[in-house]
């Protein structure tokens, strides 16, 4: 079967330049020659500076899913619990991957489009407390919803100063400002098929002094993705634990490349915020809601509303005729709205290009008027 070349606006995997692409068919070397201590050398400072750090940061050949399973079997010491906080899919599947780990893991649940932030998370940890670690998706990829990690990390250092920080940055890494360091965070890790614009493969992390210090107290952290043996393999070989994904960390030190001549990680992020605004802009006008709470919105993803307007099937179908993939909602939103990912090497233009198709579709397919709230 070939695989259609739609422009893809979906959080993830999302869409990948063919100068991209092609960066992964370079040769090949051996995972453990000079040449593969070159291409760890070339992309650790701009994963540095993506995650705003100058600590450690390690590199992964896996899934989001499997870092973030790592991270759990990581910080957690025998006979502790740990406090999720939820607010959508996928990070009440980082809970789901605790407690498949054995972990006592509390969840603390939002609805969906709710985000956290200091006050919410002082509560929690009034509740719940005293707890190991704190997990929270900074942007829940199902609803857009981007929770305030700098607040929940000042709620926790103030309620619970044992507590580690953990964020899954998965949807938010490359397009939204981490600043790791400022904020003071423990570990930030995530995929690099969303804002980064890669292939899958790939999870990045950032570690604070503090983490590594825990990890040190937890057995069976198991292997494979053990961050601490992998950070600590990274810095006395300059090579990977186990066999890398070579090639897509060969398009990552292309994609690094061009970050950098575009003006680095600051343009990309402001160019981030200017295609949200664009999609919000675009809503407001046409009288559709958006799931995120207004304050708690991400710059990469927005889950809009169809209000019972249109058929969401139809709107995708539309879509594929015309060269894009959109899909509906996540879980219990799939029918009920549509999520535009706005985000990796997408520019204003060419989402400006997707709201104008947008329109042509509704109109083809029927929208109705809003009602009034």
């Amino acid at each position: 079967m070939t695989v259609p070349d739609h422009k893809l606006f979906i959080p993830g995997p999302s869409h990948v330049r063919r100068k991209i692409l092609e960066a992964q068919a370079a040769p090949m070397f051996g995972h453990r020659s000079p040449f593969m201590k070159e291409l760890l050398a070339d992309i650790l400072p701009g994963v540095r500076a993506c995650f705003g750090t100058e600590g450690d940061v390690v590199v992964l050949s896996c899934s989001s899913t499997g870092a973030m399973e790592a991270v759990s079997r990581s910080v957690t010491r025998p006979g502790k619990k740990v406090l999720h906080l939820t607010n959508g899919n996928f990070s009440t599947l980082w809970w789901k991957l605790s407690t498949a780990c054995g972990i006592d893991a509390i969840d603390e649940a939002k609805e969906w489009g709710d985000a956290w932030d200091e006050a919410s998370v002082t509560a929690a940890l009034k509740t719940h407390g005293p707890v190991d670690a704190v997990f929270v998706a900074h942007c829940e990829t199902s609803t857009g919803a981007l929770s305030d990690i700098a607040g929940i990390a000042r709620a926790t250092r103030a309620v619970c100063p044992d507590a580690l920080v953990c964020v899954d940055v998965t949807s938010s890494g490359a397009g939204v400002a981490i600043d790791f360091d400022a904020i003071d965070i423990d570990i930030a890790v995530g995929g690099v098929q969303k804002a980064w614009a890669l292939p899958p493969a790939l999870a990045l992390a950032a570690l604070s002094p503090r983490a590594k210090a825990r990890m040190e107290e937890v057995p069976a952290r198991g292997y494979t993705h053990d961050l601490l043996e992998a950070l600590a393999y990274q810095d006395a070989k300059g090579m990977t634990t186990t066999t890398p994904s070579i090639p897509v960390m060969q398009a990552m030190r292309v994609q690094l490349g061009d970050i950098a001549a575009s003006g680095g990680f600051a343009a990309r992020f402001e160019r981030h915020l200017e295609m949200q605004a664009m999609v919000l802009a675009w809503a407001a006008r046409h009288g559709f809601g958006v799931l995120a709470k207004e304050g708690f919105r991400s710059p990469t993803v927005t889950s809009i509303a169809a209000d019972g307007r249109f058929d969401v099937a139809a709107l995708s179908a539309g879509y594929l005729e015309r060269d894009y993939f959109i899909t509906g909602g996540y879980g219990k939103t799939k029918t009920t709205h549509w999520r535009i990912g706005h985000m990796g090497d997408h520019t204003p233009a060419c989402v400006g290009e997707l709201l104008k198709v947008t329109d042509e579709i509704l109109e083809t397919i029927g929208l109705a008027p809003a009602v009034a709230s």
